[in-house]
């Protein structure tokens, strides 16, 4: 995790902000789709099929958040 750590800092110097944001909507289909099949729904045909980097898709299928009722 230190060596990804380490290449994540030098390619995003400024920390991440993906030019190209999904809504929780499109999210939580991701996340479906890979998790009905992850054999076939891999992060690199994910990045395409929703139009974002690998990096976001790796991001996406990582994160437990999830918003309260009061978000």
């Amino acid at each position: 995790w230190a060596q990804h750590r380490a290449s994540m800092k030098a390619k995003f110097p400024e920390g991440w902000a993906p030019p190209h944001k999904l809504s929780r909507a499109a999210m939580d289909g991701l996340r479906a789709l890979h998790a009905h099949d992850p054999d076939t729904f891999t992060t690199p045909v994910l990045s395409e099929k929703f139009r974002i980097s690998p990096e976001a898709v790796r991001r996406i299928l990582r994160s437990k958040w999830q918003p309260t009722k009061e978000q």
